[in-house]
């Protein structure tokens, strides 16, 4: 055969494996990279025999482990989608393999092998699937095919041996596993008693399961019985999940399936098509699922993570998600960069005051330090991380707010212990070890533009916190800090979303005192509709307004003037020009 021979047949025998793996390398590159980020800052991968053990103490533990080992992977989105794409494609070959070894016809091999894939690829889409079930699946199909390889040598009873080893390692996918076995030995097997051996494994699971329970690992049943089986309560997520299981159990059948050349499916065309029309199938189902919003959302949440905060401002205001945790995050980038009273309506404020503290409980425990950490609040974003912490599990942000705040407030024996659980990592182990300088040679703190920052707008004094009402911290904190410039301008930013434009004006006289040297935007507006109202301005405590807030406030008041008749016009001419002004929110939000 000619090499111009064989390079066509390896493109005809794995041009559709290097589609699939295109296809899924690009649209987890550009589209879907947002659940790397948000999945590899779920939990750490520590080096440790201690973390180990946590897995290892009950079936299943062990895919979860390599599941997370793959995982902080995940920390470069070119990394993580060539690991999906590479296990999507071996998974394709697998299942290709094994297809053809019940001769089913080559191409028909194909099709049947992609439809699985593409399904775990709309699964894989939802940013709460996964490593571990992907592993799963996949350790179904390598033991499924190791099985049939040893019933033919004739040590089928090496399953049942197995069997109990497979359901430590993989957990649950043990019992589709089971499912395809049955399927198979009732179906395939000429052996006597095919039967009793193909349902001796449902007796053996009960056992198993028993055991497990009552002596081994002591745990629930209704774990032992389900995990690491994928628990997305989501419609959609949940009818894929029993597809896919369901495939896996009938694998040994779909593989029999038989086709003549009479057939619609013998005809030449129609495998190739059919393939391409599942890409396609595939393709759509991922664009109409697609969520800008959410992806706009980790994007921002990422950008504050990294403390990119000019980033994460600029991204959020060309994307603007009506999102609560958005707007949030991106107030805390405008406070972190000396903003918030000058661009808090450059974004959307859906929200009112809700988007400035996020409330307390489990959902946001992990993300509303950042409030407390950026008003200098510092023993209170350390006891939210440390809450969160304790809620759900050792995370990258929770250990490293932890870190910083144990330094700041001087708590160094706690900021080394979490140092060293993050010099355990490969994705945060530089950053903890330099911070371990800070904790060794203590006047390197205040080298630290950031550290040094946060200790110098910390409350001077002891006051009881407001846990309910998180609000009500602010002015006992300006009360211990004066100077605290940061809690100054969030209390600012609560009257402007509650709409008390005259509590905005009384505090302008504070301004000099505080080190300004001009009078913020949003500040300057309040005053503007203060002077509208009064016909006399406010005082300014030695500023001055700006000429380019006299002439804006001109032009609002004219065109509000010209378009008050029809109040919902007024609003959609407005604000395309005044949209991001005190004024359109003070009159139409």
């Amino acid at each position: 055969m000619t090499t111009k021979a064989k390079v066509a047949g390896f493109i005809n025998n794995y041009s559709l494996l290097l589609l699939l793996f295109a296809s899924v390398f690009g649209y987890f590159f550009w589209l879907g990279n947002y659940i790397f980020f948000f999945q590899e800052n779920q939990s750490l991968f520590l080096y440790s025999g201690s973390y180990f053990h946590d897995f290892l103490n009950k079936p299943g533990g062990f895919i979860v482990l390599m599941g997370k080992f793959i995982t902080q992977f995940y920390m470069n989105g070119f990394t993580g989608s060539l690991l999906l794409a590479t296990l999507f494609t071996t998974l394709f070959y697998l299942l290709t393999r094994q297809f053809r070894n019940r001769n089913c016809d080559p191409s028909l091999s194909q099709l049947l092998a992609l439809i699985p894939c593409c399904l775990l690829v709309l699964m894989q889409a939802h940013y709460y699937h996964f490593m571990e079930a992907n592993l799963g699946y996949l350790s179904v199909l390598l033991f499924l095919t190791f099985s049939i390889y040893l019933n033919k040598k004739g040590v089928f009873f090496l399953v049942f041996i197995l069997f109990p080893l497979y359901y430590y390692l993989a957990g649950a996918f043990a019992w589709i596993f089971a499912g395809a076995y049955i399927i198979n030995a009732v179906f395939f097997e000429n052996k006597n008693y095919k039967y009793l051996y193909a349902f001796l494994l449902v007796p053996i699971s009960v056992l198993i399961v028993f055991i497990s329970e009552k002596l081994l690992f002591l745990q629930p049943h209704n774990l032992l019985l389900s995990f690491p089986l994928p628990a997305i309560n989501d419609s959609k997520y949940r009818i894929l999940f029993y597809f896919l299981s369901g495939f896996f159990v009938l694998t040994p059948l779909i593989g029999k399936l038989k086709f003549t050349s009479k057939s619609i499916v013998g005809k030449p065309l129609f495998i190739p098509i059919a393939s391409v029309l599942v890409l396609l199938l595939t393709g759509y189902s991922l664009y109409a699922n697609y969520n800008a919003q959410t992806t706009g959302v980790l994007k921002t949440e990422q950008y504050v993570f990294e403390q990119k905060w000019n980033e994460a401002i600029s991204f959020y205001e060309k994307n603007a998600p009506e999102n609560l945790i958005g707007q949030y995050f991106y107030n805390v980038s405008l406070s972190e960069t000396d903003q918030l009273c000058d661009k808090l309506f450059y974004g959307r404020q859906d929200f009112k005051v809700g988007s400035l503290i996020l409330p307390w409980g489990n959902d946001h425990l992990g993300i509303g330090s950042y409030f407390f950490y950026a008003i200098g609040l510092v023993n209170e974003a350390e006891r939210w991380a440390y809450e969160d912490m304790v809620v759900n599990g050792q995370r990258p942000e929770n250990l490293k707010m932890l870190v910083k705040t144990n330094l700041i407030d001087g708590n160094y024996r706690m900021a080394k212990k979490y140092i060293g659980i993050l010099k355990k990592t490969s994705n945060y182990k530089d950053w903890a070890v330099g911070y371990e300088k800070m904790v060794e040679d203590t006047t390197l703190i205040n080298n630290d533009p950031e550290l040094k920052e946060k200790r110098q707008i910390m409350p001077k004094g002891d006051f009881f916190i407001h846990v309910n009402s998180a609000q009500d911290n602010i002015p006992h904190l300006i009360e211990s800090n004066p100077n605290n410039r940061r809690a100054f301008e969030y209390k600012i930013a609560w009257m402007m979303l509650s709409k008390d434009a005259e509590g905005v004006v009384n505090q302008i006289k504070n301004l000099k005192k505080l080190g300004y040297s001009r009078i913020p935007r949003h500040m300057e507006e309040a005053a503007m509709i203060y002077y509208n109202g009064k016909g006399i301005l406010p005082d300014l405590g030695g500023l001055t307004i700006s000429p380019e807030t006299f002439s804006r406030f001109d032009q609002y008041v004219s065109a509000f003037k010209s378009n008050r008749q029809n109040m919902a016009l007024a609003k959609e001419r407005l604000g395309a020009q005044f949209g991001n002004t005190f004024m359109f929110y003070y009159h139409f939000k």
